[in-house]
Order: C-alpha cells, then structure tokens, then sequence
C-alpha cells in the first residue's frame, strides 16, 4: 500500500517565522509582513528593550494591585449589601400605611357606636386621618438606601477596574518590534497618568467606607427610636471605632513613617496642607510688609517647602522625610542586617560591603551610622567572626586569611566601635591554641 501523499507542501520555515509554528505554503506572508519585527537590529533595542523590562515590571505590579483591590471590594460589598437589604426590607413598612391601623381605626369607631346606643349615625362617616411616615423613618430609610445603591456602585465600578487591567495589560503586551511595543507602552501609561486613573481607584475604597458609615448612622437612629438600651450600647462602640478610624487617617499626616492608612488619608493630607499653605503665605506677607528680616525669610522658606510637598504628595513626601534622616535611617538598616546574618560566610560578605559603605559618596554620615546601630552588635559580629575562623579547623587557610584580611580593613576605620586589640583580648584563650593566637596576633 502507497504512503498517503500530503495535502500541501511544507518548505523550510523561514527566519521571520521562526517561533510561530509550521509555515504553511499555501498562506505565504504578505511582503514585508515580518520584516521590520524579525531584523530589528536598531541602535536603540538595548534602551528600548531595557524600557520594557522596566514596565513590564511595573504594569505587573500595578495591574496585580488593581485587581487584589477590586477583589476585597466586591467580596465586601456582597456580603454589605445582603445585609443592608435584609434591613430595608424592615424598615420600608415604616413608610407606608399600614391596614391593620385603618382596621382598627374603623373598628374604634363601630365599638363606640355600639357601646352607646342613644348616639346617632352621622350622616358622614369619619375617615382616618392621612397617613404621615414618622421623620425618623424616612431618615432611616434615606441612609440606608444610600448606602446600599453607593454599595453596588462600588461593585459596579470594582468590576470595571478588572476590565480596564486586562485591557491595559492586553494592549501594552503586543507582539510588535521592541520600539513599537515601547511606544504603544508609554502612549496607554501617559493615557493612565492624564486620565488619573490611580486616584479612580483610590476613591474606590473611599466610597465603600462612605456608605459604611452613612449605614452606622441610620442605624444609630433606627435604634435610638427602637430602644434606648440597645441604642447605648450600640452607640459607644460605633463612638470607638469612628475615633479610631480617624486616628488611622490623621496619622500620617503627622507621621509619615506610619503604616496605618485609610481611604481618606490623602483627602485629609491635602486638605491640611493647603490650609497651612494659606495661612502660611498669609503669615509671609504681613512678614513681608512689616518688615520683618529674618521672620520673613522664615516663613517664606516654609511656604516653599509645603508648595513641594502640595506638588509631590502625600507618598512622595514621606520618601522625601526617610532621604532626609538617611544617617539614622541606614543605621537601622545595618541593625537589621546584623540580626538576620547567622552565617560566618554571610557575615564575610557584610564587613566587606562595610569598607564600601564607609567610603560611598551617598552615605552621608558614616559613623553616625554605626553609632546607630550599636558598638556592641557590630562588636560581637566582628569578635564572633573571628573567634570561629580561627579556632576551626575546617576552614581553608586561604578563607581564614580573607577574612581576617577583611577585619583588619574594617578595624582601621576609625569610627568602628572595636579595635584589633580588643579582638585579641575578647577570644578565649581556652578556645584558641597558642599558635593560632600568635598567627592572628602577628597578622
């Protein structure tokens, strides 16, 4: 039996279609099709493709954060907006005539009539007065409802977020030439920053807490006419948390290091910052006109500084206050460091990047820098290290030598906590032989 012949000819797979599959004659590419993609060998890839790292990066970060967010919301909302619901569907009847009160007004009157019989009919039957939903009832109503439509309001736009990340991610990640998917990349991340699409999703969990509260306070009145009791009750620990919250968003006004943060953080941020901007100015001109020297360039200095924090932000700023304590902040780091090392090989590596740090030009403050993380961690460290490469019998001679080549370099800094002779003196002499002793004395 004769091989089956093939339906069409398959030719070798050209360079421009290499990672698409099997190139099929009968569809031949379009001249020039794959051209520009396959020999795109510009000057610029190596920035082009260097940009694109970056905000592949970045628009992974971004779009991630944008979904986590509007998946928290939608979870919130629905079970917020069942029991929003469960509680209208209680409260309406307040709002409408109730005929079991239209019954007994009409059975009130049959029974007087009966109860006396010298009483004639009247021509006229009385009617009941017209119905009028207590004020307290439409205030509940009112809250409530709401915060239930900016509840799925919040659902609403929280869906759409998902769709406008996959859009983004969609249309930066095309399957173009380096500069091309560069450019498509900046045009739709420019489109993001122009529109403010960041602060869409700020404002997100912003009107989710809104119908919270709006919901506490219908509440506080639907209680406060129901019963007093559960209405005391209630109404301290609403008191607490609303004091709470209000803390968590005024602190990082006040601390900008402060990770406790809240919707209305930046509203609040920015309404305080151009209020002291006002007042600030408003000081610097009558400054200004009284003539006042040294005042007037005072506050003409702070008005300068609370224009860039206006102009940079609240996460701007607080980045702006750790560049500013840079001694003690890098202090703290080398103490982080410090704790987390337990490996003599990974304590190697520190003290050597110690002789870098001591002479980088970035570094303000060395010294003060150790003197914040603290002469006795950074002894014990250095005492540690050394005791244990000496004394092992393990280590390669040639590690013992680098190591302690390290220690001496970092000993002759001369704001190390330590000297080489408190070394000698802090080893145990139970611990170390005396030719070991003597080699590292004569090193």
């Amino acid at each position: 039996m004769s091989q089956a012949q093939p339906l069409y000819r398959v030719i070798d797979v050209p360079n421009e279609l290499e990672g698409f599959g099997t190139y099929d004659h009968r569809y031949p590419p379009r001249p020039g099709q794959f051209k520009e993609e396959s020999n795109f060998a510009d000057s610029s890839g190596p920035i082009f493709n260097m940009y694109l790292e970056l905000a592949e990066k970045e628009d992974e970060r971004m779009a991630d954060s944008w979904k986590a967010d509007a998946d928290g919301i939608l979870v919130f909302t629905g079970l917020f907006s069942a029991a929003v619901a469960a509680l209208i569907s209680i409260s309406i009847q307040d709002l409408r005539p109730n005929s079991q009160d239209t019954s007994a007004f009409y059975l009130q009157n049959i029974y007087q009539l009966l109860a006396d019989r010298n009483t004639s009919v009247p021509p006229t039957l009385t009617r009941p007065p017209a119905f009028s939903p207590p004020k307290y009832a439409i205030w509940v109503n009112s809250l409530w409802f709401l915060s239930l439509v900016i509840s799925l309001t919040c659902a609403l736009l929280a869906t759409l977020l998902q769709q406008w990340a996959r859009r983004y991610l969609k249309a930066t990640r095309t399957r173009y030439s380096p500069h091309k998917r560069a450019r498509i990349r900046a045009f739709f991340a420019e489109g993001v920053e122009k529109l403010h699409l960041p602060w869409a999703v700020e404002a997100l969990p912003a009107l989710l807490h809104v119908s919270l509260f709006l919901f506490f306070a219908g509440l506080l009145v639907f209680l406060f006419n129901i019963n007093h009791s559960i209405f005391n009750a209630v109404v301290w620990w609403v008191g607490l948390c609303g004091t709470v919250y209000g803390c968590i968003t005024l602190m990082p006004i006040f601390r900008p290091d402060s990770p406790y943060y809240s919707p209305l953080s930046s509203s609040v941020w920015l309404l305080h910052t151009c209020i002291v901007l006002v007042f600030g100015r408003l000081f610097a001109t009558l400054c200004i006109i009284a003539r006042f020297g040294d005042m007037s360039r005072l506050s003409s200095d702070f008005v300068y500084r609370y224009y860039d924090r206006l102009s940079y932000g609240i996460g701007k700023t607080a980045e702006s206050a750790a560049f500013n304590l840079s001694s003690r902040i890098d202090g703290r780091a080398l103490t982080w460091i410090l704790e987390s090392l337990d490996e003599d090989h990974e304590l190697e590596r520190f003290f050597n990047g110690i002789l870098g740090f001591f002479k980088s030009a970035v570094v303000k403050n060395p010294p003060n820098a150790f003197k914040t993380a603290g002469s006795e961690k950074m002894s014990e460290a250095s005492i540690g290290l050394v005791g244990r490469t000496w004394t092992s019998n393990l280590i390669d001679e040639s590690i013992k030598q680098r190591r302690i080549g390290i220690i001496e370099q970092v000993m002759a800094m001369p704001s190390f906590p330590i000297s080489r002779d408190a070394i000698l003196i802090a080893v145990d002499d139970d611990k170390m032989s005396t030719s070991t002793r003597s080699n590292l004395v004569s090193f």
